[in-house]
């Protein structure tokens, strides 16, 4: 049978264990400031990708989604008559060669990027 003293012991030391737990289960990471050139964009730039294997609209429309899914990209126009994309994006936030990449990792196959002036 427990005495008085063991069972205050046991219960101050469950609450001790509870509290850490809370306290350890509570913690929240720190979160590392982004640089300042990537929170502000510079000027857009907008830039034109031939775009092969697409055979229907919804290839279409799955190109689009895949650059629209890139951080740094402000607007997306795909022409399946064209075989192209038409591009706007940040060039502080991606750069052409991995909006290409990322087309071509998808199964199409994106041609050089050609700037294009606005």
């Amino acid at each position: 049978m427990l005495t008085k003293k063991s069972l205050v012991m046991k219960l101050f030391c469950s609450f001790v264990m509870l509290i850490a737990f809370v306290i350890t289960s509570c913690a929240q990471e720190q979160k590392k400031p982004v640089p300042k050139e990537q929170t502000k964009p510079k000027a857009a730039k907008t830039i034109q990708v031939p775009v092969d294997g697409m055979v229907c609209s919804a290839c279409q429309s799955n190109v689009k989604k895949i650059v629209k899914s890139l951080d740094g990209i402000k607007d997306v126009k795909v022409s399946l008559e064209k075989r192209n994309a038409i591009i706007t994006y940040f060039p502080n936030l991606i750069k052409p060669e991995q909006i290409q990449k990322a087309i071509n990792d998808k199964g199409y196959t994106a041609g050089k990027p050609q700037a294009i002036k606005q």
